[in-house]
């Protein structure tokens, strides 16, 4: 009997079932629909954001998207360069970026690969860095263009290109490196261009100048003489609303090791390494790992030791978390430079070489798991670390109009 009712009632309603699974899920709360949203793999989540206005602007609410932060798994993104055999065609062609959901221990089977169609810039870029789940990139065939991207829903904005002439009289610009910060208090994602400059005239000195320039501003500002990182390349640790980076102790011997920029009032403090950390930079890392600060000597000669600062601006607080001992590496890793990327909901630490080999470490059980990358990403590649985002850059940079607004009226 009941079997015949059903068949009478999947009659009558016409025997759609993908009308009334439509129907079941149009009848449920927003804030049931958000949950169920919410916890589905990221893939089927950009797949949702398709299905109705509805769903896509319960995955773009800003309160949501900020809860969709704390319980995402952390993610890879990868920029690999073009397979081109000429440097002409390389330099022409777009470069693939690929997402890979990290777990603890493996990497999902899917591994996306992001849309070029929606104009996420691919071509000439370099990652300078993430933030809250957006990527700051580098416009090489520019004067100093920056674009702030969610690789997620494809927006991207672009900061303005300095055209200001750069050489002047008695001036060589020796070195320049980026960074990119938050600023949670201000709303604001900044670029910070730091130069090293030989000056001959009137007298024979090296300088190093720093300008920054904020996501939606019209222009870069100078923010005068600044200390030059250890890195060659693209450096920084935002963290707290200030940019941090390692000195360059050949400059500043006597100075503390590490150097904070706050983002919204651009002054410069000092922050001090743990007690009796040697003051070679060689192979120094600084990052962070469950919103901590943390430092790590890869070069070492017995063991790997990640320092965490467990208080924000305490000396004091520099804990040696972790000790990785040098012998229990992999032997392909054991004369490599290591880098903590991230620390796993059940306490692994994911590291990368400079060889592009990442693996999970269990301090537990104190062994490796390697992470094995699809084929099809290649060997070389730029990988940052990050968290998906479905926030919308058009609301970010309007939240940060009104704050501006705000701060100019008091």
């Amino acid at each position: 009997m009941k079997s015949h009712r059903g068949r009478r009632s999947r009659a009558k309603n016409g025997g759609n079932q993908a009308q009334d699974a439509e129907w079941s899920m149009s009848a449920l709360p927003d804030d049931i629909t958000a949950d169920i949203l919410l916890q589905l793999p990221l893939k089927s989540k950009i797949q949702c954001r398709c299905v109705c206005r509805t769903w896509r602007n319960l995955l773009s609410d800003s309160y949501l998207s900020e809860f969709q932060r704390e319980r995402a798994q952390s993610m890879l993104v990868l920029r690999s360069p073009p397979s081109c055999v000429s440097r002409k065609a390389a330099a022409l062609a777009p470069n693939d970026f690929y997402v890979v959901e990290l777990e603890s221990g493996s990497v999902r089977n899917d591994v996306m690969k992001l849309n070029t169609k929606n104009n996420l810039p691919t071509c000439h870029v370099e990652l300078v860095g993430s933030c809250n789940g957006l990527l700051c990139l580098f416009d090489k065939n520019s004067k100093k263009v920056f674009y702030l991207c969610n690789p997620v829903t494809g927006e991207h904005v672009r900061t303005p290109a300095n055209c200001k002439k750069e050489k002047q009289r008695g001036q060589t610009i020796l070195d320049a490196v980026l960074g990119f910060g938050f600023s949670p208090e201000s709303n604001h994602y900044m670029v910070l261009r730091i130069t090293r400059k030989k000056l001959t005239y009137p007298t024979s000195i090296l300088r190093s100048e720093g300008e920054i320039c904020i996501f939606g501003d019209s222009e870069w500002k100078s923010i005068g003489e600044i200390p030059f990182p250890d890195c060659k390349k693209f450096f920084g640790v935002s963290l707290n609303g200030a940019l941090h980076w390692i000195l360059n102790l050949d400059d500043y011997g006597d100075a503390d090791l590490i150097c904070a920029l706050d983002i919204d009032s651009k002054k410069i403090r000092p922050m001090s390494p743990p007690n009796g950390f040697r003051r070679d930079t060689t192979e120094m890392t600084l990052g962070v790992l469950r919103d901590c600060l943390f430092i790590c000597d890869s070069m070492t000669l017995y063991n790997l030791d990640i320092w965490v600062m467990k208080e924000y601006g305490v000396k004091d607080s520099w804990t040696k978390e972790i000790v990785i001992a040098k012998t229990s590496l992999p032997s392909n890793l054991q004369n490599s430079f290591l880098q903590p990327i991230m620390v796993s909901k059940d306490g692994e630490v994911l590291i990368s070489s400079d060889s592009n080999v990442f693996v999970w470490y269990d301090p537990g059980s104190k062994s490796f798991r390697k992470v094995t990358l699809p084929s099809r990403v290649g060997s070389e590649f730029e990988a940052v670390c990050s968290v998906a985002s479905f926030d919308s850059l058009s609301a970010i940079m309007k939240k940060e109009c009104r704050r501006d607004q705000c701060s100019t009226a008091r």
